[in-house]
């Protein structure tokens, strides 16, 4: 199972560039093509931070079912031995 989680700042950054996004298409920013440009080099950092975030957390939470799949068998094995003493 994979768990993807999303702080509220992540949250707070995405929904603020897709409304940008939504009045610039709607024609509501009006800016030269300079500031344009320097616009969407910001909106390409910022997506980028957030793909790599992302990344991280699948990373780190793939890690995590490993481990807590490592545990879950290191402790069925200590079960299984205390049963063949018994």
């Amino acid at each position: 199972m994979l768990s993807i989680w999303l702080l509220p700042s992540d949250l707070k950054v995405f929904f603020s560039q897709v409304s940008n996004v939504a009045s610039y298409r709607e024609g509501a920013v009006n800016m030269n093509l300079k500031d344009q440009f320097y616009e969407n080099e910001k909106r390409i950092a910022i997506t980028r931070k957030l793909m790599e975030n992302a990344r991280e957390r699948i990373k780190l939470s793939s890690e995590l079912e490993k481990e807590l799949e490592n545990l879950e068998l290191q402790r069925r094995m200590r079960q299984l031995e205390m049963e063949s003493k018994y």
